[in-house]
């Protein structure tokens, strides 16, 4: 039987408690070499968290998996794969369609059982329990913090500079943004007269989100601002009940807008929220959705159902391409309040995870310059390249781990260096300087805006939203939205 051994540390302090690439090595390669176990490859990802699946190595053992190289895959411990449940079950579902088997070296389960497997599952649940336990600890701290009057981190808003003192030209934009506005402007073109005035926001162009974001933030009032955006751990909008009370707690720092002033302009978004929707039905996601089974994308279709009572429902939908035009794929429609739910959810989902936040705020649309680009892109798959090879090389014990860790740094800083050409090539500044505290309040901005507002938004902060289902034929689900999830989100 042919095995593929997958290790992974997170940090250096690993190490400590046992789990160094030294040490995970030694052991995967005994026990393989108790049961008689062929190596087919083995996997590193150093230096790379468990919170999902976007590791350069397990994204190179997923694919291997499907081309069915090995026979099981070989781990040290279930939180050396995974943290969590949802990764889990998509792991041990590409696992069982590849006829892979999946085996825990220092634990009692495995999935060449039935009974493994549901144990496997049940050990993620718990590890996710830990995982979201945490989050609740993070978000009573970060409550407390702002009942005692400090800013909860994140960064600090346009406006106010490191030390929190007022910046005036940028508070003068801010008052000139809120007159516009208040002049009867929507949010969007607020933003093009700002820009069409050379007036962008730290060299980054104004958009919708970020002039209804600095209406929308007390912090300019001399308030700080608190709150869950769940109820019964689903998403749900603040004004249904069962969502915890924002939280709105005075501040030292200098105001921008008086709290009259900032009252003033949230009751007329408020206003406008009720009064701005466009009686024509528009397809919000329409350009950004991905089928999950075929990679095609998904269109906007429009039908109506007849009541009993002679009226008609409405249903906007979106269909894969590649089935639309009869080109076998199976994927069934996704509702538009289907979609709009996985996209809240997303949003809930990722707002505590700070490695993740990370990784969304410095994501860019790069303008490609072709020739150089592909220059650049080439040498990046050098630099994986040879990685994979060091690593083969240290599992032949041709180097050490400190040979192997020196490789790496050495192309990590090669890697960076790639990445820094990539991004001085020419651009054009498409996202506000803050994006993840503006993509963190969408669900808020969702409720006050129209329907052509909600496509323009959805085109401006994603560029792909893939969308998965393992449902074939959901027939026996009326008035149910079918299981699904989003697999794969590219911002812009």
């Amino acid at each position: 039987m042919k095995a593929a051994i997958y290790i992974r540390v997170s940090t250096d302090e690993q190490a400590n408690e046992g789990f160094s690439i030294e040490a995970q090595k030694r052991r995967l390669l005994a026990y393989a070499d108790s049961q008689d176990w062929e190596i087919a490859e083995v996997y590193i990802d150093d230096g790379w968290s468990a919170k999902d699946l976007k590791r350069p190595e397990m994204q190179r053992m997923m694919k291997d998996v499907s081309n069915k190289l090995f026979d099981v895959v070989l781990v040290y411990k279930l939180d050396r794969m995974t943290r969590s449940s949802t990764d889990c079950d998509q792991l041990l579902k590409l696992f069982e369609a590849n006829s892979v088997k999946f085996q825990s070296c220092t634990e009692s389960f495995e999935t060449r059982t039935a009974t493994g497997r549901l144990f496997i599952r049940l050990v993620a649940d718990i590890a996710q329990w830990e995982r979201e336990n945490t989050a609740e600890r993070v978000r009573f701290g970060m409550e407390q913090m702002v009942m005692e009057g400090r800013r909860p981190g994140g960064p600090i808003p346009y406006g106010y500079g490191k030390d929190e003192t007022i910046i005036e030209d940028e508070a003068a934009v801010l008052h000139l943004l809120r007159t516009i506005y208040m002049g009867g402007d929507g949010i969007k073109a607020v933003a093009v007269k700002l820009n069409g005035m050379g007036l962008l926001r730290r060299g980054y162009k104004w958009t919708a989100f970020s002039v209804w974001y600095s209406l929308d933030n007390p912090y300019y009032a001399g308030k700080l601002r608190y709150g869950s955006k769940k109820a019964n751990g689903k998403y749900a909008s603040r004004k249904k009940e069962g969502v915890v009370d924002l939280i709105f707690q005075d501040s030292n720092h200098p105001k921008i807008f008086t709290w009259e002033e900032y009252e003033e302009h949230k009751a007329e978004m408020h206003r406008r929220s009720f009064t701005g929707h466009s009686k024509v039905r528009e397809y919000w996601f329409s350009g950004v959705l991905i089928c999950g089974r075929c990679g095609a994308k998904m269109s906007g279709r429009y039908h109506q159902n007849k009541r009993k009572d002679g009226s008609y429902n409405k249903i906007t939908s979106y269909m894969c391409v590649s089935r639309q035009t009869g080109k076998g794929c199976d994927m069934p429609m996704f509702r538009q309040e289907l979609v709009e739910k996985l996209v809240m959810e997303w949003i809930e989902g990722i707002s505590l995870d700070h490695d993740q936040i990370k990784e969304v705020a410095v994501t860019k649309e790069i303008s490609p310059v072709e020739s150089q680009r592909e220059i650049l892109l080439k040498e990046l798959e050098k630099v994986k390249e040879r990685r994979k090879k060091w690593q083969r090389m240290y599992a032949d014990d041709l180097i050490d781990e400190s040979e192997l860790r020196a490789h790496n740094s050495d192309e990590r800083q090669n890697e960076v260096a790639i990445l820094a050409q990539l991004d001085q090539l020419p651009l054009e500044p498409k996202n506000e300087s803050e994006p993840l505290d503006i993509l963190f309040e969408l669900p808020d901005l969702w409720a006050v805006i129209n329907d052509i507002e909600k496509h323009e938004l959805i085109l401006e902060m994603f560029k792909e939203i893939e969308l998965y289902t393992d449902v074939v034929k959901p027939h026996g689900r009326k008035g149910h939205f079918i299981p699904a999830e989003i697999k794969r989100v590219v911002y812009r």
